[in-house]
């Protein structure tokens, strides 16, 4: 009788584990899909994300008016490396250069990163602001003692370089690729709520 049910409680646990894997690798299925093809516009040959960010009921001085306080908490010490912000002559937009990492693996044993490089341009307009992120590049291993790797955004992150032939990114390229979909992903959300937050 033991044996039994010891051996209803093995089947049980194992079909609980399957499910589980099943759910997991179904839901990296739904998460992946941010990242293919088409993710990654380029645009006059550069990578640039570009997005209207609406802020209904909001003038456009408000909305210059939060994106300023935005950018003044986000691009600082410790969230980022180094950051510059340049004048504009175009009105209601504010460009900041950000030098910062993104983290590819980090264990107690392994710490994988890169720098990454970023020009972010918003203008504020009546009802929104539209957001570009461009100009990116990176550099890997930057501890390395041969200097590590400099690259632009162009030669890993677009469809025809970062996926296989068989339709799947690859691996080097393919981690790139996520982490500045996130990065961007990220800037995004973080906007949008500073215009949503007591209006």
């Amino acid at each position: 009788m033991k044996r039994i049910l010891i051996l209803i409680m093995l089947v049980v646990a194992s079909a609980s584990v399957s499910a589980q894997l099943f759910k997991k690798k179904n839901s990296n299925k739904v998460v992946e899909a941010q990242y293919q093809a088409g993710a990654v516009p380029v645009i006059n040959g550069k990578v640039t994300f570009e997005e209207f960010i609406p802020a209904e009921g909001m003038s456009t001085a408000e909305i210059e008016e939060k994106v300023n306080g935005w950018i003044a908490r986000r691009f600082t010490k410790p969230t980022v490396i180094s950051s510059k912000r340049y004048e504009c002559e175009q009105p209601h937009t504010a460009i900041v250069k950000s030098e910062e990492y993104i983290v590819f693996r980090n264990t107690f044993f392994v710490l994988n990163r890169t720098r990454i490089y970023y020009y972010l341009t918003i203008t504020a307009e009546e009802g929104g602001c539209r957001f570009n992120m461009s100009r990116i590049t990176y550099w890997y291993d930057d501890e390395d003692e041969n200097g590590g790797i400099h690259m632009k955004a162009e030669n890993w992150l677009p469809d025809e370089v970062a996926f296989d032939k068989k339709g799947k990114l690859k691996k080097f390229e393919g981690k790139f690729r996520r982490k500045t979909i996130d990065l961007k992903e990220k800037l995004i959300k973080e906007l949008t709520d500073e215009l949503s937050s007591n209006r």
